[in-house]
């Protein structure tokens, strides 16, 4: 349960933790919404920052992020929850064809795996939505 810990400080960094909801929670995963309050600028740097300010290495390795995604169509398998088999490249296209600023971190923790989106609209900046999909390897 440590591991949920670390991922519950990650969005407290975030200024993102109060009205967080979860929306999946397994023994090993866990997918949380929430609104970011903090002004960002950039997205790919505001969630690169926190990470690293979290002590979690970022992930680039597309092979990496594959076996990650993989990983978490595995643990959905069979509920009813949407399947974006494409991954978080194809998310990101999907947000900014509706006229939404977004982007993506993966990164890693010892044997944690966090993949956070964050989106908003452009013209409007706010709400800043953020996704955080949380998997611990350990108990796969």
């Amino acid at each position: 349960m440590m591991w949920r810990t670390a991922v519950a400080k990650l969005l407290k960094d975030m200024n993102a933790f109060k009205g967080s909801k979860p929306i999946f929670d397994s023994l090993n995963m866990f997918i949380v919404k929430s609104i970011c309050r903090d002004d960002v600028d950039n997205i790919k740097e505001y969630l690169t920052k926190k990470l690293k300010e979290n002590n979690f290495e970022v992930i680039e390795d597309k092979e990496k992020i594959k076996d990650f995604v993989e990983n978490i169509h595995n643990i959905l398998k069979g509920d009813d929850i949407y399947l974006d088999f494409f991954g978080f490249d194809k998310m990101k296209e999907s947000f900014i064809n509706v006229g939404c600023e977004c982007d993506y971190v993966i990164g890693k923790r010892k044997n944690i795996y966090v993949g956070i989106t964050m989106y908003y609209d452009k013209k409007l900046k706010n709400p800043k939505f953020v996704e955080v999909i949380a998997l611990n390897k350990d108990e796969l």
